[in-house]
């Protein structure tokens, strides 16, 4: 057999030219369609209109396409929760900024959306400030309490315990969300850090009403929740049951959490009488977190890392965040193929993506650890050259199986539940925030006395390889997928705000969303709302979201990809910014998301 060259040879990319033209003028002389002759000039707009009604017995509006984003000028708020989304909208209202009305939201998501909106899990948050035009990076993410250790998660036969790694009074680590968004409103905030909390206050104290999708979370939380007492009276009705739709969830304990920090400020949690309740439950349940974990936790500032991709700069998180430099070796890859020829959800776009998709996801499972521990590559990982040797290995006819693939070597060329909300003001300032408890409802531990769900992130330390860069530490920081990015465009204007929950899918979910827009033009709704796709590297099946065409399937399956439908992935929480608008959509991939803006 011949064996074909791959999209690096020249020879290939002229014969996909000759070849694409050659197809193109089968179809035409094939349809046998005759042209239709074009007016000498467009005509005017009160001439448009005249035919319009000329030609319909009616008044027919006509648009170009059938997905809307929310349209705003003044402020825009998106978020997984409708009432977290008026919340911020509100602090807009009142005179605060992006920065005041992110971590208003934040607060509202722990009380609205209690599976993974959190004051006890952590998180990476990217504020661009548009007046100094700087955009900087907060790393929150959970720490590892001095006291635990790998050996400690073994059974007698040396295997990995995951239900204690998972949940109950071991399986978190030292929360970050609070000290986060503490440390953004100290930099950048403007109204007072107690009307902030006051929102998140309310809903606690007078209840929110259960959802569908709320009561159907905790039916399914249920049964780890019920070993600890504390949380089955934090979320349970009084027989013990999860609420009913429809019915109230009052939230008392973290409501005087809240206040506690409304009056306080970060040091309730870390200092003060939210971490005496920590503490003590800690040292009656065997758990890690000591007093010194908490008062020793700090929040880093990072240096947010970026790349060019179609005349346009993304900018997103650094490590620990592996999910960063996955969605900028992702872009450097595909601009190595010319996408524009290749039609936005086609089996030739899907089939690259796709391939760059699981070798990119091969090389972020080593290398990425937290930086103030090991030294991360990453420059080098989201340089051009890296991305052109694994753009030379991807075959545009076939698909390469995931058994054939390693972690690239980058040495020679040096020189999990989560939810997302984005926030843009008035004055373009904007925040894109990433937080998470790990699994829905975290650990499904609540610190008695106080409503605060607990994560579960010790798990997301690499346990198998004992030298990974990844490994579990005294105060060392999990590497997490979360990647809350910005992109401008060529003037160097906030383009496009965005992130997504979805653990080691969200890479993949905001490139797509990034290829949607910056690619193939789409406006913010299409771009949310088309089909995903999702390829990692240890299973050989390439996932499809409903809506991607049988058709697009088939052709995929002839180049050798193992196409098997999942269901939906991510939830991406946009704001577009153009022509003087912001233009939202919130995912309509999981219920009750809304975008607010100010007109």
């Amino acid at each position: 057999m011949v064996q074909l060259p791959r999209w690096g040879s020249p020879l290939l990319r002229k014969w996909s030219v000759l070849l694409s033209g050659l197809v193109l003028s089968l179809v035409i002389t094939a349809c046998q369609v005759q042209p239709v002759k074009q007016p000498e000039s467009a005509p005017s707009p009160a001439a448009a209109q005249a035919a319009n009604r000329s030609a319909s017995s009616g008044a027919v509006l006509r648009y170009d396409t059938v997905h809307h984003p929310v349209l705003a000028r003044r402020g825009m708020v998106v978020s997984q929760n409708e009432l977290a989304s008026q919340v911020g909208r509100e602090i807009l209202e009142a005179g605060g900024n992006a920065v005041d009305a992110a971590i208003a939201t934040g607060f509202a998501l722990a009380v609205t959306l209690p599976r993974a909106g959190n004051i006890g899990g952590s998180g990476f948050m990217l504020i661009h400030m548009a007046e100094e035009s700087k955009t900087i990076a907060l790393d929150f993410r959970s720490a590892a309490p001095a006291a635990a250790e790998l050996s400690h998660f073994k059974d007698v036969n040396g295997e990995i315990d995951w239900f204690t790694m998972s949940f109950g009074p071991k399986a978190p680590g030292v929360p970050g969300t609070v000290a986060g968004f503490h440390e953004a409103w100290s930099r950048y905030g403007t109204l007072p850090w107690s009307r902030l909390l006051q929102p998140a206050i309310k809903l606690a104290v007078d209840g929110i009403v259960v959802s569908d999708d709320l009561a159907f979370a905790l039916t399914e939380a249920r049964q780890v929740m019920s070993q600890y007492p504390s949380s089955i009276a934090a979320y349970m009705g009084v027989d013990g049951k999860a609420p009913k739709s429809g019915s109230v969830l009052k939230q008392a304990d973290l409501a005087w959490s809240m206040k506690e920090i409304a009056e306080h400020g970060a040091a309730a949690f870390y200092n003060g009488s939210i971490a005496e309740k920590i503490v003590a439950f800690m040292q009656a349940s065997d758990g890690y977190i000591s007093a010194d974990d908490l008062q020793s936790y700090k929040v880093r500032e990072r240096l947010p890392i970026s790349t060019t991709f179609n005349d346009h700069t993304v900018t997103t998180m650094p490590p620990v965040s592996g999910g960063g430099i996955a969605i900028l070796q992702m872009l450097n890859v595909l601009s190595e193929f010319p996408m524009e020829t290749y039609g936005a959800g086609g089996a030739e776009s899907l089939h690259v993506i796709a391939e760059t998709m699981k070798r990119v996801a091969a090389n972020r499972r080593v290398n990425i650890g937290d930086p103030d521990y090991v030294r991360v590559p990453t420059e080098t990982m989201i340089g051009k050259r890296v991305a052109q040797a694994i753009a030379s290995d991807i075959d545009l006819l076939k698909s390469t199986p995931v058994d054939m693939l390693e972690p690239m070597d980058v040495s020679p060329y040096e020189s999990p539940e989560t939810t997302h909300y984005s926030v843009v003001d008035g004055e373009g300032n904007a925040v894109a925030t990433t937080y998470t408890l790990g699994y829905s409802f975290g650990s499904g531990l609540v610190i008695p006395g106080t409503g605060i769900l607990m994560d579960n992130q010790l798990r997301n330390f690499s346990h198998r390889v004992l030298d990974h860069a990844n490994v579990m530490q005294a105060g060392k920081r999990m590497v997490s997928t979360m990647s809350p990015t910005l992109v401008f465009d060529s003037e160097g204007d906030l383009f496009l705000v965005t992130g997504s929950p979805g653990g080691g899918r969200i890479p993949n979910i905001v490139t797509q969303v990034i290829i949607n827009t910056v690619q193939y033009g789409m406006n913010i709704a299409e771009a949310t709302h088309a089909p995903r796709i999702h390829q990692q590297w240890r299973t050989p099946e390439l996932g499809v979201e409903p809506g991607v065409s049988p058709d697009t399937i088939r052709l995929l399956r002839l180049r050798g990809h193992d196409v098997v439908e999942h269901q939906t992935m991510g939830s991406t929480q946009s704001v577009m910014i153009k022509d003087g608008y912001l233009y939202a959509a919130a995912d309509p991939r999981r219920p009750g998301a809304a975008a607010v803006g100010i007109d």
